[in-house]
């Protein structure tokens, strides 16, 4: 039989097929580099579901933390999730809009670690009253204001008219004597030239 070199055989393999397998096994050397099965020892499988505590319907794309580490993941449209942990883990669950939960693996049972459900309590934030006028700038509400002539009858759009009716025009003071005076002036038809 003779003897057939390497570059005569590549003369007989057609070259795609020598490509599909050159790129076949680069893709298998990539995906089991990716493929990371260190720490797996003393780990184990926990699923469940984010929902909303008064709706009842899931929270989708809630965020999972474990521990105060930076690794975690995030749940899918429906609030599912599945990951491995330790039974020394803490799980911290967040979502926008929602309270932060911490859940300590120590604290589950065998039997909730795939049915467990994570209810998540609405984060209500009280905002200060606001006033919406119906003016573009301060010198459209200037024009309006000014435009009205009588004080007692301003009225601009928006704005809920004045609960007074009379406002005074001069402001009265007197003294003590002087009130005195006009009081006893009423009552007694006294001598008019009367000064005190």
């Amino acid at each position: 039989m003779p003897f057939i070199s390497l570059p005569h055989i590549f003369n007989f393999i057609p070259r795609k097929a020598l490509v599909l397998s050159c790129v076949l096994c680069l893709v298998s050397i990539v995906c089991s580099a990716q493929l990371n099965f260190d720490f797996q020892q003393g780990k184990f499988l926990i699923k469940g579901q984010v929902i909303d505590v008064q709706s009842k319907k899931p929270v989708s794309l809630a965020n999972i933390r474990i521990g105060e580490t930076n690794r975690g993941i995030t749940c899918d449209n429906e609030g599912m999730f599945a990951f491995y942990v330790y039974p020394h883990d803490t799980l911290k669950f967040t979502s926008t809009g929602y309270l932060n939960k911490s859940l300590h693996i120590a604290d589950l049972d065998s039997t909730q670690y795939y049915t467990l459900e994570i209810q998540l309590i609405r984060d209500f934030i009280k905002l200060r009253e606001v006033t919406i006028y119906p003016f573009r700038n301060k010198e459209e509400f200037v024009d309006a204001f000014m435009d009205a002539k009588d004080i007692n009858k301003i009225s601009i759009a928006g704005i809920a008219p004045p609960k007074y009716s009379n406002i005074p025009t001069k402001a009265k003071f007197t003294n003590p004597v002087s009130f005195i005076y006009e009081h006893l002036k009423k009552k007694r038809a006294a001598n008019p030239d009367f000064k005190p």
